[in-house]
């Protein structure tokens, strides 16, 4: 059997995924959109291939250099309790070298300044709150990750995953890559 390509790879898993598919209609951001399916009163996305596997190797890249940072620490914001449970779950390894915060708000806790963060918000959205955005250059996070569906007029110099992560496929998916990047080197 032929080694594979690890782009192949990734392209093969965002499609089993279900990665490219919205759930819901969206007519707006054309820029995302490739086609709109109907089928028996149910209307799904089709997103642009190359957008989504664009902006997934952006995420994949700020992952890579979090990873060969000496002190590490990735924030998560989730809003959904269900998936902080189950992030936690799958980020908690012992063997870990990165340090996760998975909450449904920002830590205000006091973090190392030689520590370098990054942050990943998950279906959240930041709307132009400055105290928010205050707070993060204060504690030294300046790499931001977002993966939404929404279109927001100030983006705020963060990364881009036009995407909703209401189907649990997805959010496997991106645990999956963010256990793979960061963690590449322990095995």
């Amino acid at each position: 059997m032929q080694k594979k390509n690890k782009k192949i790879l990734l392209l093969e898993s965002i499609i089993n995924s279900d990665f490219l598919f919205l759930d819901q209609d969206n007519k707006k951001n054309l820029r995302y959109a490739k086609s709109i399916i109907n089928l028996n009163k149910f209307r799904s996305t089709s997103l642009n291939p190359f957008e989504t596997l664009k902006s997934i190797k952006q995420l994949t890249r700020s992952l890579q250099y979090l990873s060969k940072q000496n002190n590490k620490v990735l924030h998560i914001l989730v809003e959904n309790k269900q998936y902080l449970s189950v992030i936690n779950s799958f980020l908690s390894k012992k063997d870990s070298k990165v340090s996760f915060l998975v909450k449904d708000f920002l830590v205000k806790e006091e973090i190392s300044r030689l520590s370098s963060q990054s942050l990943l918000l998950l279906n959240t959205v930041v709307k132009n709150d400055k105290k928010l955005l205050k707070r993060l250059f204060d504690n030294n996070i300046f790499l931001i990750n977002k993966i939404n569906s929404k279109m927001e007029a100030n983006n705020f110099g963060a990364y881009k995953v036009y995407n909703d992560l209401i189907n649990f496929k997805k959010l496997i998916f991106l645990l999956v890559i963010i256990d793979l990047v960061l963690n590449e080197n322990n095995n």
